[in-house]
């Protein structure tokens, strides 16, 4: 019902405030056909989409899709230049990923667009605390050699649908403190962004400037 997700994301705009909306299109829009949903969710004011896999991010662009499109889980052997040459920005946790969007991005003729993921404590996917100072300061001089755009710094919460459970504050302050790394490394994003649906919803402590609704934007409770 493309009509109940154009709602949908109405209604999560206004839950975010002043921060833009990432409307999450991965696993073919959860089952509702990516496209469709993308276009619906644009339509409502959603500024971004979101999805996983190369596949899909390239799938958007022959679509005709032209807004900022984060593809968060490349991997080694992906078409990193094609992702890159579209205009899509690419997640980055590791050293390995910085240096494939550098070597895309001399491949593909423009800067790689990348969002730096931190793991603030749920354990799936980002670099660990110990090793961010690393990874930020690869991608400050990969930034100063052109190869790379730092546009955003992200992360992702374990617990935001449950409200009062403490790993949501542990897990903001150490958000705080990555993007503080970054900032003594001078890595200044355009976009920081932490809070998926529940915390689009509930935790405005959390919006910063880019939130990003997945299950919520198709009527999941």
């Amino acid at each position: 019902d493309l009509d109940a997700i154009r709602s949908n994301v109405a209604t999560l705009k206004r839950s975010a405030g002043d921060a833009a909306v990432m409307a999450v299109v991965k696993a073919d829009g959860y089952g509702h056909g990516m496209v469709q949903s993308a276009t619906a969710a644009l339509d409502a004011g959603a500024g971004w989409l979101g999805v996983a896999m190369a596949d899909e991010a390239l799938e958007l662009r022959r679509s005709g899709i032209t807004a900022p499109v984060l593809a968060w889980l490349l991997g080694p052997g992906d078409d990193w230049v094609s992702v890159v040459a579209s205009g899509v920005d690419v997640g980055v946790y590791a050293t390995w990923a910085l240096r494939d969007a550098a070597a895309a991005a001399q491949g593909a003729g423009r800067p790689a667009r990348v969002h730096l993921k931190v793991d603030s404590g749920l354990g799936r996917g980002g670099a660990q605390p110990a090793d961010w100072p690393e990874l930020v300061a690869a991608a400050a001089k990969a930034q100063a050699d052109g190869t790379v755009e730092v546009v955003g710094i992200w992360s992702h919460l374990a617990y935001a649908d449950q409200p009062g459970n403490p790993t949501i504050e542990a897990q903001r302050i150490a958000f705080e403190d990555a993007l503080e790394v970054a900032t003594q490394a001078g890595v200044e994003p355009s976009v920081r962004h932490l809070a998926n649906s529940a915390a689009t919803l509930r935790l405005p402590q959390c919006h910063y400037d880019l939130v990003r609704p997945g299950v919520a934007v198709y009527g999941l409770s």
